[in-house]
């Protein structure tokens, strides 16, 4: 049962303040996380799947590879993460 299932009532209602629902944890859904968290408010990210991706969670082809560079699938927005994170393959695959 996640957090929020666990602060709601009876009544259907959380005693948790929400500014902002993202529903889905894709490519747009995790920017819009780090730009409303950016901005000060409470937010919660809804996702169907066991993890985050979006399209390349729920597809995926085992051996394939990507015709561009690794870094151009980077989440950009963040100089933070674009700066700490190694890629191990040039070219990534499934």
């Amino acid at each position: 049962m996640s957090n929020l299932q666990e602060k709601l009532n009876q009544n259907g209602k959380s005693s948790e303040k929400i500014d902002v629902i993202i529903v889905g944890a894709g490519f747009s859904g995790l920017y819009m996380l780090y730009r409303v968290r950016e901005l000060g408010m409470t937010v919660r990210i809804i996702e169907a799947a066991d993890g985050v991706g979006g399209t390349w969670y729920w597809n995926r082809y085992p051996g394939a590879r990507c015709d561009i560079e690794s870094l151009h699938y980077s989440y950009s927005f963040s100089d933070t993460l674009r700066e700490e994170w190694h890629w191990s393959e040039r070219y990534l695959y499934t």
